[in-house]
């Protein structure tokens, strides 16, 4: 995992903490509702994001990996290596 997607990853979480306060202060009775539902969506689009760098992550070590296997084949002869 990335740096970017672990600091992406905690800074949501507690944009999510702070959303959670705020919907908790709404059903005990305050009129706050926007601020609310802004960090609400800030929580959801740093989840988002978080996501999109860890899947971004993962294809680049897909792709790292194919491209080691082709070298180690290539150096071995052709022979498929063991798993």
């Amino acid at each position: 995992m990335g740096k970017v997607t672990i600091v992406l990853l905690l800074l949501s979480t507690g944009l999510l903490l702070v959303a959670f306060t705020k919907g908790l202060n709404i059903l005990h009775g305050s009129q706050d509702i926007m601020s609310h539902l802004y960090w609400a969506l800030a929580a959801l689009l740093g989840v988002l994001g978080a996501n999109f760098f860890a899947m971004f992550h993962a294809a680049q070590s897909d792709r790292i990996i194919r491209e080691l296997r082709a070298a180690l084949q290539a150096q071995t002869g052709g022979e498929a290596p063991p798993v």
